[in-house]
């Protein structure tokens, strides 16, 4: 008899401490690792490939909370550790908005152009989001590209090919590249903010031009900021910050 009731009070402590242990794991795994801070030269290794970047999470983030993650692409040749974040001065926005901040690294500090390396630049920001994702609660319907000259090469190019899980893009002094010769034909008609200085020497203001025609042509919602007197430089004085961020707050992946 003490057997039998020791066995039935072991199966009802089972089934009612059960739930308890089960959201107790549960929580733990889905626990969050990520702190507040700016982590520069961070590693993560891409195929062969140890790729690196700048990570930046305000103190003032909410960590519990789904945070919206922007990509900052830097210009051919500019470090992104220290160079991009020191003329832009997205750290400051990223700290006033409360929103995680990456500055990825290209290899050679030049993204895509040739094939194998968009490949392997498009799988870096892939995994980069799989990782920032796994350590922080990134709100899958707000994830951001912008960048500067060659990097806004690429952030076109990344709102192309990754059209359904990028947000909204924001191409900074930068063209749309060969990939879009035939015409754009993202799987989703992505919003996109393209902003351009009209004394620009490097890329001159008309392919700005023709790249806000070729996107407003195939149905893409396009907000165009041409900068009077603006040389191959950050719109500072236009605030454009704000303007960035104003946009991609308005433009979310999901409604």
């Amino acid at each position: 008899m003490n057997i039998l009731c020791r066995l039935v009070v072991s199966i009802t402590l089972l089934v009612l401490l059960t739930p308890a242990l089960t959201a107790v794991a549960e929580e733990k795994e889905n626990s969050k690792t990520g702190t507040h801070g700016t982590f520069v030269d961070e590693k993560l290794k891409v195929g062969t490939q140890e790729r690196l970047y700048r990570l930046m999470v305000p103190k003032l983030l909410d960590l519990k909370k789904p945070a919206s993650l922007v990509f900052a692409f830097h210009g051919m040749g500019i470090d992104s550790s220290k160079v991009m974040p020191l003329y832009t001065k997205l750290d400051n926005l990223s700290a006033e908005k409360k929103f995680i901040l990456v500055y990825p690294e290209a290899v050679g500090r030049s993204w895509g152009i040739d094939p194998k390396k968009v490949t392997a630049d498009l799988a870096f920001f892939d995994a980069l989001v799989a990782e920032i994702s796994a350590k922080y609660e990134v709100d899958a319907n707000r994830i951001y590209v912008l960048g500067m000259s060659n990097g806004g090469y690429f952030a076109h190019l990344v709102g192309k090919e990754r059209s359904t899980k990028v947000a909204a893009v924001c191409s900074h002094s930068g063209p749309l590249g060969l990939q879009t010769i035939l015409g754009i034909n993202a799987e989703r008609k992505f919003p996109v903010m393209i902003v351009h200085g009209d004394k620009d020497r490097l890329f001159d203001v008309k392919i700005a031009r023709e790249n806000r025609d070729k996107y407003e042509r195939e149905k893409h919602e396009v907000k165009y900021v041409e900068v009077p007197g603006l040389n191959h430089f950050w719109a500072t004085d236009v605030k454009i910050n704000d303007q960035i961020w104003d946009f991609f707050e308005k433009h979310p992946l999901k409604k």
